[in-house]
């Protein structure tokens, strides 16, 4: 199914009781960084402006707002309410010292997620990239279709995400908001080559993949877990008719190909990209200016977790 469609499901591959851990440990920690998470993204819109100011200041304006509610208004200045975000997003606990989480840094840095991750990707050597807690609160809007790799600073088609939701998933009929897929997109050259990361095209994706093209793999028990490839298309649904104080989590953890080479656009002055997406710039901006791009490098906020005896 991975091969073939870009995504696949493991049932019960991780212990409820590892889930349950997880989830006491890092939402905690997500709450105490809260505020960073709403910095985030504000500066994701403001890289994404058509003001050249906010473009080019994006990362010290969001840095100075002092609270939630100065977020909040810059956001609504910018055109995105409150309701239309998908979610927030808060990157590496396991780098966190201070997070109180070590079930977190186990699982990032497990053989047995990163040895998984060489199987599906036929890669004998695997980065840990990164990893991610969404929080899906009540009201929060949908997440567009969109494809990981967009977002990443690598030149490869070797990047996979487990996607860990922390309570159950029910199914989208009965507002279930796991990810959905589009078959084969991973594989759709022509796509992004023709049409860029957005646009009318990507309005029409049945009929451009065929009727069923769209899947998911709801519901989901907790230890359940989704993995797709870097380019595979995804999204979510929104959270619009959750029930106040029924917030969702989900944890990811992203591996990449041993060999996968850092692009040299990745990063530029003033945090801008000629290519791909801000999204994830606040994961890798700690270390991808301090690796050569086009080249095999070693960091250590990119381990090595397989083969157990290369482990950074």
């Amino acid at each position: 199914d991975y091969s073939r469609n870009g995504h696949t499901v493991l049932r019960s591959f991780i212990p409820q009781q590892t889930i349950e851990q997880l989830k006491s440990e890092i939402v905690p920690y997500a709450n105490s960084q809260t505020l960073a998470a709403w910095k985030q993204k504000v500066e994701v819109q403001l890289a994404d402006s058509a003001d050249e100011y906010y473009r080019q200041n994006s990362q010290s304006i969001a840095n100075g707002l002092a609270d939630i509610e100065a977020c909040q208004d810059m956001l609504e200045s910018l055109g995105m309410a409150n309701g239309d975000l998908p979610f927030l997003q808060f990157f590496n606990t396991w780098r966190a010292k201070d997070s109180n989480a070590p079930t977190v840094r186990q699982l990032c840095l497990s053989p047995y997620l990163a040895q998984a991750a060489s199987i599906l990707m036929d890669s004998p050597t695997v980065k840990l990239y990164q990893d991610s807690l969404f929080h899906k609160r009540a009201g929060d809007g949908w997440t567009p279709w969109h494809s990981d790799s967009r977002m990443a600073p690598f030149d490869t088609s070797k990047m996979i995400t487990f996607w860990i939701p922390l309570q159950k998933v029910p199914t989208p009929e009965n507002g279930g908001t796991g990810l959905l897929f589009v078959n084969y997109s991973h594989s759709d050259f022509a796509l992004p080559y023709w049409n860029g990361a957005e646009g009318k095209e990507y309005e029409r994706l049945e009929q451009r993949y065929g009727s069923g093209s769209i899947a998911h793999h709801m519901p989901m028990s907790v230890g359940d877990v989704t993995v797709h490839n870097g380019w595979t298309l995804h999204s979510a649904d929104g959270a619009e008719f959750v029930e106040e104080g029924e917030d969702r989590y989900a944890f990811s953890v992203t591996f990449v190909d041993g060999n996968a080479e850092v692009r040299a656009d990745a990063l530029l002055e003033n945090n801008q990209q000629t290519k791909g997406d801000m999204e994830d710039v606040w994961s890798y901006r700690p270390w991808v200016t301090q690796v050569e791009p086009r080249t095999s490098f070693r960091h250590a906020l990119v381990p090595i977790v397989w083969p157990v005896e290369r482990n950074d």
